[in-house]
């Protein structure tokens, strides 16, 4: 299924049928949650131009007999890989879940993504942002069904239809069809955007954490040309993004984070110290 992805604040939105982005993610994706600066900077100016379906892949089964690509083969080996993409990418992530309460899989919350979207499509960008939120800011694990329960609920969602959905083999299922078309189509890694449009004779494939520009250059590739960008304001900013941290806030404004908080103080942001950074938002609340 493939639906148009807008930003918290954006709904109602004209979608304009143009490029089209198959992002092959999963909630516990440490490069994924690294792109999210760009890549909601990406939807902020553009997001009216593109339909997302996100493919969720699932990068760890279970610990039994698994080794990934970075050498990670127990929950201990997961922290200083997490230490170093948040200095790389400068996206903040506590990686204490993995010593307090590590998580044995992260099948549950890609089943419960496909929970989501049976009953509420419209949300699921929403919760994909509350869980990784909780898990990589928060140090929570997101393979817990009372933390997917307790994160459907700081989203407004009907908890009783999400753990009903969540139950249902219906939800299992879709998630086994997304790793099927996932080997399918012969994408490996985590994150992976496949992006196509009507200019586009070949498709583009980008693999790993991808800045802006690269997702602007690849939008233009496949459409021709490129939309014409969206005005930015500190106000502006925050209505779309309803919260967000003060990485993600400052590749938008192209301002660094000292200036970056200043300006959101001063339009009466209110930060909260998470991750070893800030997640702001116009009040005290969960962000969306």
């Amino acid at each position: 299924m493939t639906t148009p992805r807008t930003l918290p604040g954006t709904a109602g939105a004209t979608q304009v049928a143009g490029a089209s982005i198959l992002f092959v993610t999963d909630p516990i994706c440490s490069h994924c949650w690294a792109m999210e600066p760009a890549w909601r900077r990406f939807l902020y100016h553009y997001g009216e131009h593109v339909e997302v379906t996100h493919l969720y892949g699932g990068l760890l089964p279970g610990w039994e007999g698994f080794r990934d690509s970075a050498g990670i083969r127990e929950p201990a080996d997961i922290p200083p890989h997490w230490d170093e993409v948040a200095e790389r990418y400068g996206q903040p992530i506590d990686p204490s879940v993995w010593h307090t309460d590590p998580l044995a899989s992260s099948y549950p919350p890609s089943v419960a993504m496909h929970a989501v979207r049976a009953i509420a499509p419209e949300r699921e960008e929403d919760y994909l942002r509350r869980i990784r939120q909780a898990l990589f800011l928060e140090a929570r694990n997101i393979a817990r069904r009372d933390v997917l329960v307790a994160c459907a609920r700081d989203i407004g969602l009907d908890v009783a239809r999400f753990e009903a959905a969540f139950d249902a083999p219906e939800s299992e299922a879709a998630f086994a069809a997304d790793r099927a078309q996932m080997r399918a189509l012969g994408l490996r890694g985590f994150p992976t955007l496949v992006v196509t449009g009507p200019a586009a004779e070949e498709p583009w494939v980008m693999r790993g954490s991808q800045p802006f520009f690269r997702l602007e250059r690849a939008l233009e590739s496949v459409l021709g040309e490129k939309p014409p960008a969206r005005e930015v304001s500190v106000e502006a900013v925050l209505e779309a993004y309803g919260s967000g941290t003060t990485r993600e806030f400052a590749e938008v404004l192209g301002l660094d984070a000292e200036a970056t908080e200043a300006a959101l103080r001063e339009a009466g942001a209110k930060g909260r110290p998470l991750g070893g950074s800030h997640l702001w938002s116009r009040t005290e609340e969960h962000g969306r």
